[in-house]
């Protein structure tokens, strides 16, 4: 499965707030207002994983939350995304 369907199951959308190199941004937002940032980016043979919680208004970004920052194999990553996106 691609990877923008995997994060589209969960409510994620391509962001257009940052390009990253070798990178995806996606974003959601929740129920209770707070944006979802996750950004996967290959390096190498391994993926980075980074998601975090937002607070965006008034012309302000607040984090809400540590950001997640995981190294994965390539052929971990649509395991471990399922996983963890679906537990949020």
């Amino acid at each position: 499965m691609k990877l923008s369907d995997v994060v589209a199951q969960h409510g994620f959308e391509p962001s257009d707030l940052a390009e990253i190199k070798n990178a995806k941004l996606y974003q959601r937002i929740n129920q209770d207002g707070v944006s979802e940032l996750l950004c996967v980016q290959k390096i190498g043979n391994v993926m980075r994983i980074n998601r975090i919680a937002l607070l965006i208004g008034s012309g302000m970004v607040l984090p809400l939350s540590e950001k997640l920052d995981q190294l994965l194999p390539t052929d971990k990553v649509e395991d471990y995304l399922t996983k963890t996106l679906s537990t949020a």
